[in-house]
């Protein structure tokens, strides 16, 4: 019983060291007291938030976040709350609704004088910083002295859209973020990243805020995160597709009108604005900071592609949570502001993006030729130490204020482009497809009679796909493929997608292979890859010799087959298979990508 006690004591005290370890070896502060700190209310006011309680070190749970929320809601005559979903889990995903004129419908919000702002917290339920600024934020509006606001704009506040990782909660939920105390989990009860999901709609959380999307329109849509990565002064990094996307003139406004405005609001309140960063090596800033072109499967950019005005906010990582959630709050109520005092520019700027000709898409980029000028850039002191564990070198920060003039790396250079067709056709066998296309909001023709139409395939012809799945989905590494028409009857039930539609891009998108959020590359097509039908070598060897009888130009691509390629003209296997292709007995739908063109 001695040495079992003696052991139980020192397990005890291992695991002790483990929690303290990450927390007190994060790298040291600057200190830091902005005039936001103003924003807490005092501890006897009667609707203190519940972080502000703990002096804004701690988060509450969904169960009490909802409970404030439900009674502040009730004591106003401004807010209502909605359900727009249920978690895998049961949870109920909810929204806040906040007008000042008592507008709580779709109907009544989508066409609203005023503008409407969707904001969103916890994708990544340990991301939690906007679920507490929202709460204060809707506090100060409700029963405090920021009624005004709605007179600028009504609200949509989503306070935990990853509701099943909010509550897979604890102290160890991630190791390189100061506060709150406890957190939640990055994905959700599947295991499945939200903010991944954007294209292939797969979790109950995006597919609700895709629902809210098509049914509310909103007129500016944001999404709160916290970053990981390298230490840096910034306090509140936020971006949007400013180069390289699908509506220019949403990121003109959004950099000429509303960054200035948001940005000067920060910085009176003590905070220090920036752009996403993100280490060029992937340690520290010297070698620059890289501007990347995110695909859609991520929120802003699927914003953009939709010609929705989209803003990814990722507050820093190594910043205490009171600062973080203070510096979130001045976001959001500045964004109302400069919304609503320059709504008309931003309407007219949606439209012209929507109206936008489109007889190509990009479906991807990349780097530029050469870096964008310099920038100066807001650091930390660092140093490059030898670990005594792994014997490489690792950056180790120290807490000190230096100003560096560091390269930006633009990832906006067109790589590869496709044209657009007149529509394109999905047969009826791909429900999950069809499904998701319409839960996008995607308007498409249904078939309710069998047509026989003369489409443009592609047509796989060789492939490799990555060797583990990514968000659950086996993907293509590479793949190359050709054109080719064909005559085919679409049974009912089968689609018709006009490009000449709102969101004719998104369809371009997600139909063409070479994008890589297309339904082809995310996996849903991958039953084509497999053959089913297969030729005997005994009926195959004298086929075979009777076709080269009858046909001296298949004789001569036999032999240049053989002669491009030494390892063909030795395998018996590829020999039979090459002749098996040139028959009709092969599947004529084998590496068929089912989604067809029409011109």
């Amino acid at each position: 019983m001695k040495n079992y006690n003696k052991y139980l004591i020192l397990f005890c005290l291992s695991i002790f060291s483990i929690e303290a370890f990450a927390q007190d070896f994060l790298p040291p502060l600057l200190p830091w007291n902005g005039k936001s700190k103003s924003l807490i209310v005092d501890s006897s006011n009667p609707w203190i938030t519940p972080s502000e309680l703990t002096g804004l070190t701690e988060t509450p749970s969904y169960e009490e976040t909802m409970a404030w929320l439900e009674k502040l809601s009730e004591s106003s005559p401004y807010i209502a709350i909605n359900s727009i979903g249920v978690s895998e889990q049961g949870r109920a995903i909810q929204m806040v609704m906040v007008s000042k004129d008592q507008d709580f419908t779709a109907d009544e919000l989508s066409t609203s004088k005023k503008p409407l702002i969707l904001f969103q917290a916890g994708i990544h339920a340990g991301e939690i910083d906007g679920k507490d600024a929202g709460m204060m934020l809707l506090r100060d509006i409700n029963v405090g002295d920021k009624l005004e606001l709605l007179d600028y704009a009504n609200l949509l506040f989503i306070p935990i859209l990853n509701v099943d990782g909010h509550e897979r909660k604890s102290e160890y939920g991630r190791v390189n973020q100061r506060g709150p105390k406890v957190m939640g989990w990055r994905t959700n009860a599947q295991n499945l990243n939200l903010n991944r999901d954007y294209t292939k709609l797969e979790t109950a959380g995006v597919k609700a805020i895709a629902k809210v999307i098509n049914t509310y329109d909103p007129d500016l849509y944001i999404d709160i995160h916290v970053t990981d990565g390298a230490d840096y002064q910034y306090d509140v990094t936020y971006g949007f597709v400013e180069t390289g996307g699908y509506s220019p003139e949403i990121s003109s406004w959004l950099a000429n009108q509303f960054k200035p405005e948001v940005d000067q609001a920060l910085r009176d309140q003590g905070h220090i604005p920036g752009p996403l960063l993100f280490a060029a090596n992937g340690q520290d800033f010297t070698e620059g900071n890289i501007a990347f072109s995110f695909s859609p499967r991520f929120s802003h950019t699927y914003g953009d592609i939709r010609h929705l005005p989209s803003i990814l906010i990722e507050n820093h990582s190594l910043k205490p949570y009171e600062q973080r959630v203070l510096g979130t709050y001045v976001f959001l109520e500045q964004a109302i502001k400069s919304v609503g005092d320059h709504f008309s520019e931003l309407q007219k700027a949606i439209s012209s993006d929507q109206d936008q000709s489109m007889e190509s898409v990009i479906v991807k980029y990349g780097f530029r030729d050469t870096p964008a000028d310099s920038v100066e850039f807001l650091g930390i002191r660092s140093e490059k130490i030898t670990s005594d564990l792994t014997g490489n070198e690792f950056v180790d920060w120290k807490g000190e204020a230096i100003t560096q003039i560091v390269p930006s790396i633009l990832m906006d250079k067109p790589v590869s482009s496709v044209p657009v067709p007149k529509a394109y056709w999905i047969p009826a066998e791909w429900p999950e497809v069809i499904q998701k296309i319409k839960e996008h909001g995607i308007e498409m023709e249904v078939l309710e009679e069998a047509k026989e139409v003369n489409l443009e395939f592609s047509k796989v012809t060789e492939f490799k796909m990555v060797s583990q799945p990514y968000e659950g989905k086996m993907r293509f590494q590479s793949f190359d493929s050709e054109k080719e028409y064909r005559k085919v009857w679409m049974q009912p039930g089968s689609v018709r997608v006009q490009t000449k539609q709102a969101l004719g891009e998104l369809a371009v998108i997600l139909m063409e292979p070479e994008s890589v959020d297309s339904f082809f590359q995310w996996g849903y097509f991958n039953t084509i890859l497999s053959q089913t039908e297969y030729m005997e070598t005994y009926v195959m060897e004298p086929m075979a010799k009777q076709m080269l009888k009858n046909d001296p130009d298949l004789q001569k691509r036999f032999e240049e087959e053989k002669a491009k390629d030494e390892t063909f003209a030795k395998s018996p296997r590829r020999i039979y298979r090459w002749f098996y292709e040139q028959t009709q007995y092969i599947d004529q739908n084998w590496k068929v990508i089912p989604v067809g063109r029409e011109w």
